[in-house]
């Protein structure tokens, strides 16, 4: 019975706890500082660890310009755990008083402390990102880099040179990370292709073609003719990724799928060359049967899509050849149907007898 009742202050306490974590988060979203200081100094005695409402009490007090209580709360976790992290709260808090050499001067120590312990970049580069303080986040990494070349922030500078504008050095860092980490790669594809969309005047897409272009010329690596397919479909150039992916057809002829999908995406643009030269491409080159039939598909529907009524005779003869030479089986069963549909719809002949 004890530890049911236990069991229930323990749910309650934790209930309430967390309606007032959510209340002081209200208060300091919706801008009203005072409420919501007062109701992260009660967290802070109830959690005095937890170093969120620590933070949250500091931000309190910038807010409200008390920046003699901002200062003592970081002075006190930089007393009782010396992180560098707090190095930069306390450099920061100087700078948002415009004290500029106090700032630059906490702001070097927490870089000299990556110096010393490159490990250290792990909570002061954070922290200088979020105070959108980029060339210093930026220097954080090169410094850890420098120290020891274990370490690898291709993708954190990435994102930094993107918010700063300098599209090339993001471009690099962004490329190699993705060569260097291919499990990073679809991450790294989406946020270039939030740049692709973004980019009105068309100089960040030249720059990554470019980029892309150049890699594929240093190395013989399949892996940058893939990268420069998918960069010409993010384009709708279904040609130019036609290009790359012959080439990578020529290193690892058992690789298809992707070409059978190139076609299919030029088919949906209304890119009806490329979409036929492709398809003829797969015919010639694969033994795979349901290659095959996926490709006498998009081949046949296109024809019927877009073919005059004069040529609905060439058509059906066209699907029945088809239909007999893969026989009628689960494999061919998209060209059964599409045979029946043409039928029907077109040449006003419901009757499927022939099918069966």
């Amino acid at each position: 019975m004890k530890s049911f009742f236990l069991n229930i202050a323990l749910f309650i306490s934790v209930n309430i706890f967390a309606q007032n974590d959510q209340l002081a988060q209200n208060y300091f979203d919706k801008g009203d500082f005072e409420k919501a200081l007062i109701s992260y100094q009660e967290l802070v005695k109830l959690q005095p660890s937890n170093w969120t409402f620590l933070q949250k009490t500091v931000e309190c007090y910038q807010q409200l310009k008390q920046f003699d209580k901002a200062e003592q709360a970081i002075k006190k976790q930089l007393d009782k755990y010396n992180q560098a992290s707090s190095l930069v709260e306390m450099g920061y808090n100087y700078q948002l008083q415009k004290i500029d050499d106090k700032a630059n001067k906490y702001y070097n120590q927490a870089i000299d402390r990556i110096k010393k312990n490159p490990n250290e970049v792990y909570g002061v580069a954070p922290v200088f990102e979020k105070k959108v303080l980029i060339d210093l986040a930026l220097l954080a990494y090169e410094t850890a880099i420098a120290t020891d070349s274990k370490y690898s922030f291709n993708y954190q500078m990435a994102i930094l040179y993107g918010q700063k504008g300098n599209t090339e050095m993001m471009i690099e860092k962004f490329l190699l990370e993705s060569y260097t980490n291919k499990q990073n790669l679809i991450a790294i594809q989406f946020q270039l292709s939030r740049f692709i969309t973004e980019d009105n005047n068309l100089t960040f897409v030249e720059s990554l073609r470019k980029a892309l272009v150049l890699q594929s010329q240093k190395s013989q690596d399949v892996f940058w003719n893939q990268y420069l397919s998918w960069f010409y479909v993010q384009q709708k150039e279904y040609g130019k990724a036609f290009i790359q992916e012959k080439a990578i057809f020529k290193r690892n002829p058992e690789t298809f799928s992707n070409i059978v999908n190139l076609a299919k995406l030029a088919i949906d643009e209304g890119i009806k060359d490329t979409a036929i030269e492709i398809l003829t491409f797969v015919l010639e080159n694969t033994q795979d049967v349901n290659l095959q039939i996926q490709a006498h598909y998009y081949l046949a529907e296109m024809k019927i899509n877009t073919g005059l009524p004069a040529i609905y005779g060439a058509i059906e003869l066209e699907l029945d050849q088809l239909v007999k030479q893969y026989g009628i089986t689960t494999n061919s069963l998209s060209l059964q149907i599409l045979q029946a549909h043409f039928s029907t719809f077109k040449m006003n002949n419901p009757t499927l007898e022939k099918l069966f």
